[in-house]
């Protein structure tokens, strides 16, 4: 512990001579993003401050999804011991901590960008022989995630889906298990299992069972991405799209084309928006239009 405060002791005084901004202390708050979209290192951070409260939620960049670092105290830094704090906040420092790790960060606010500069300093406590490391990351403020209810989704291995005929009804099955019906169209079944490979969707997901009225798949835990030749798609703009009641009916909408229909279901239309912009999807898909026996969305 005592050489971790020594280096939280070094950092803040290196902070202080080489910055001299003063920020108030909520311009701290908020959902920050790394500006490399292809860091290895820390991807997001959020930051929640009630009056000299200040808390930190880290996530690092892990596969298939970011590893969440948890969310811990934070202290707050002035220029000095008699400044008020939430006028002229000038750093911030936490501390996070594994069971093979502590990692200090400290953090902040550029002067003309009003991004945040985050230093990070990690100390190995395994014994493993690794080298203690320091990075430096810069993140722009973004628009914080619309929260999500958990999803109801169903599992499977694309690698050992296939086509069964069971009952004069072609199906789309894995192992025992049948994911979805075609009725007498082979083709359409045919097509949207060469979709489900192509994306090596995993995942079938479900708002409003047992009757959904919004379907999607995933890719462990992310959306499928890219686009199969021949795909039929509609493209929209997940950051545009709205939840919105025409004649009656609960719509999500882009402008004034509505793409989904959930009738009088109104927590579920919201609930499928959120779905929708937590995973930026982009394109509505489709096999055997005008009606489709099978739906996708991707990016």
């Amino acid at each position: 512990m005592r050489k971790v405060s020594l280096v939280l002791l070094v950092a803040i005084l290196m902070l202080a001579l080489t910055s001299s901004a003063f920020a108030a202390l909520n311009q701290f708050r908020g959902h920050w993003k790394n500006i490399d979209p292809n860091t290895g290192g820390v991807t997001t951070l959020n930051i929640d401050v009630r009056g000299n409260l200040v808390t930190i939620r880290a996530w690092g960049k892990c596969h298939p999804q970011d590893c969440d670092w948890g969310r811990v105290t934070a202290h707050a830094y002035a220029p000095n011991v008699s400044s008020n704090l939430q006028a002229k906040a000038r750093a911030l420092s936490a501390m996070f901590r594994t069971n093979f790790s502590q990692t200090l960060m400290v953090i902040h606010q550029q002067r003309r960008t009003k991004r945040l500069q985050a230093e990070i300093m990690t100390h190995f406590t395994d014994n493993s022989g690794r080298t203690d490391y320091n990075a430096v990351y810069i993140f722009e403020k973004k628009p914080a995630p619309i929260p999500v209810p958990d999803e109801d989704c169903v599992s499977f291995n694309p690698n050992t889906t296939s086509l069964a005929r069971i009952l004069g009804r072609w199906k789309i099955v894995d192992g025992n298990h049948w994911l979805f019906d075609f009725g007498k169209n082979k083709a359409e079944a045919k097509r949207a299992l060469d979709v489900i490979k192509y994306y090596g969707m995993n995942q079938s997901c479900f708002v409003g069972r047992p009757d959904p009225s919004f379907q999607y798949m995933l890719v462990s835990g992310e959306a499928p991405t890219g686009r199969m030749p021949g795909e039929d798609s509609v493209s929209f703009n997940p950051n545009t799209t709205t939840v919105r009641k025409i004649n009656g009916r609960w719509k999500i909408v882009d402008g004034n084309h509505w793409l989904f229909d959930f009738g009088n279901k109104e927590s579920e239309a919201r609930e499928a928006l959120a779905i929708i912009k937590r995973y930026g999807f982009r394109y509505s898909c489709f096999v055997g239009r005008p009606s489709p026996s099978f739906q996708y969305m991707r990016k």
